[in-house]
């Protein structure tokens, strides 16, 4: 994740739980992960988080996924309307590589364009994140993001 003087993911991650009454090993379960000290590793930055699992926390606590990874959100947009998130709002990580497709198209790029805009090596990297073939990092979801002038949400949400 990008390196910044703002609330770090694992900070709204103990926010949202502590708010919630959770303990760590309950979160643990609720995310479907191995054990309480995953958390624990989330929320002290040891761990960074992989885009699954900030997709399963947007869920567990009804947040979108902007307010999670944009570190110079502060913890209390949670609570405002904007950053809350209804059941009919899906994210997912497989809708990434179709609305890039889509939005680099209609930007009237070429993947090798789009590769260069956005400082990765190939073209290639570009087809097979479009394929579904590679998972994108957050940073890169954010990267994506600013360079389309769209939401994470947006660009993560099946029905876009």
């Amino acid at each position: 994740m990008r390196e910044s003087m703002g609330w770090s993911f694992g900070q709204k991650l103990r926010y949202l739980r502590t708010g919630s009454q959770l303990t760590q090993a309950e979160l643990a379960q609720r995310l479907q992960l191995a054990s309480h000290a995953h958390v624990s590793n989330l929320e002290t930055r040891r761990f960074t988080p992989s885009l699954d699992v900030i997709l399963a926390v947007a869920d567990v606590f009804a947040v979108r996924v902007e307010y999670l990874i944009r570190e110079e959100l502060p913890l209390q947009a949670a609570a405002e309307p904007v950053y809350q998130r209804t059941v009919s709002e899906a994210v997912e990580a497989s809708a990434f590589g179709p609305n890039l497709s889509r939005l680099r198209g209609q930007a009237g790029l070429t993947q090798a364009q789009l590769a260069e805009q956005l400082g990765l090596a190939s073209h290639a990297h570009v087809s097979f994140l479009e394929s579904g073939q590679k998972q994108p990092s957050v940073d890169l979801v954010l990267r994506v993001a600013d360079r389309f002038a769209v939401t994470v949400d947006q660009l993560l949400s099946a029905s876009a």
